[in-house]
């Protein structure tokens, strides 16, 4: 992925807040692959237009726009012009959310959601610990709802799903899981990208890129994120790592632990 001299893509801790990260994109002209955060996901569009698959749609992120993502969510993310586009994003770790609760709307536009984004990256960049605390709150409470009831997805396709989730890091066969079904693997393709929006090997990325993540976060040594999550070496990491989030895991690592 080739950035531009005025390109920036910034990770970085939340302040006094252990389970929320942000980040800062400037000029961003890249495209980002399908992925889903394990996190909570919400920010601001500053400049430009990001174009956006999500929810079975092709969402278009003007300035001024809060985009929300909830965990799981598949998306991607990408330029709609040639300018490029700036935004600000906060990841707020679920165990921080009370009761079960969602973004119930992928970007909203309007006053209230736009301040409360506007005053949490204020509080982030020269607030108080107490001031980004109460930012943080207001926000949540204004973007997000109370969940509907899990319509449910068909219990054989959802048990492909727990297998991965369970063996996302070991190397698992499109015939085991087309087994799990009774389907043709041609067929179970289909289904689960219908159901989840990504195929089962890109799931799989996603839930190891995740990993990788909290890993690292952790403090992990990067050549045993690697091998933990399943990649041949650190470039193989790199380059699943830059696909996804922008950067590489050795820059997440810097700007958290620097």
């Amino acid at each position: 992925m080739k950035h531009e001299s005025t390109t920036r893509i910034e990770y970085g801790p939340v302040r006094a807040i252990a389970g929320v990260d942000t980040l800062s994109a400037r000029s961003l002209r890249t495209s980002f692959d399908r992925h889903f955060h394990d996190t909570y996901a919400f920010g601001l569009i500053l400049k430009g237009v990001e174009r956006c698959e999500l929810r079975g749609a092709r969402r278009f992120f003007e300035a001024g726009t809060v985009p929300m993502f909830n965990p799981g969510e598949v998306h991607d993310g990408g330029p709609a012009t040639e300018a490029g586009w700036s935004y600000r994003m906060v990841y707020v770790d679920p165990a921080l959310v009370a009761q079960e609760r969602v973004f119930p709307l992928p970007q909203r536009r309007d006053a209230p959601a736009t301040g409360v984004a506007r005053r949490l990256f204020d509080a982030i960049d020269c607030g108080s610990e107490l001031g980004i605390e109460e930012a943080l709150t207001s926000a949540l409470e204004v973007l997000l709802d109370q969940a509907e009831r899990d319509r449910g997805t068909p219990t054989a396709l959802a048990k492909v799903r727990e297998l991965l989730d369970a063996h996302c890091c070991e190397p698992v066969r499109l015939h085991d899981l087309s087994q799990v079904m009774g389907i043709s693997a041609t067929r179970l393709l289909r289904s689960f990208e219908a159901a989840y929006g990504l195929t089962p090997h890109r799931y799989q990325q996603s839930k190891r890129i995740a990993k990788a993540r909290r890993m690292i976060l952790a403090g992990t040594p990067l050549a045993d994120v690697a091998s933990a999550c399943g990649y041949a070496d650190q470039s193989h990491l790199n380059r699943w790592f830059l696909r996804i989030h922008g950067t590489t895991p050795g820059r997440l690592r810097r700007a958290f632990f620097s």
